[in-house]
């Protein structure tokens, strides 16, 4: 996470703790959100296949050392998560499509 990112993450979470700033931190939110999606549509368009399976920080820790395409995963997994457990309180996408149709059993 860039800077920027860190910084309106930072502030969204702030907000959305207090009752009076809620609705400023749900703005945050979308900008947020709204910056990290035009970062991804602009890998979709500027990154080859080969890109997307690259490990650009092999040996670092944490989420530097994982490919471009697991931490896009990751990303949509947490909306998936936040949309559907927190907001519609009703099953995730990802038990409902990938883990039925592998027939995984958690």
């Amino acid at each position: 996470m860039n800077k920027i990112w860190a910084e309106l993450n930072k502030t969204m979470q702030t907000q959305i703790k207090k009752k009076d700033t809620y609705e400023a931190g749900i703005n945050t939110l979308f900008d947020l959100r709204n910056q990290l999606m035009e970062t991804l549509i602009s890998f979709n368009e500027q990154l080859s296949r080969e890109d997307f399976d690259a490990i650009p920080f092999i040996n670092a820790d944490g989420y530097h050392s994982k490919t471009i395409a697991y931490s896009i995963w990751h990303i949509f997994h947490i909306e998936d998560i936040v949309a559907h457990t927190l907001i519609s309180e009703n099953e995730q996408v990802f038990f409902r499509a990938i883990i039925k149709n592998v027939s995984i059993h958690l």
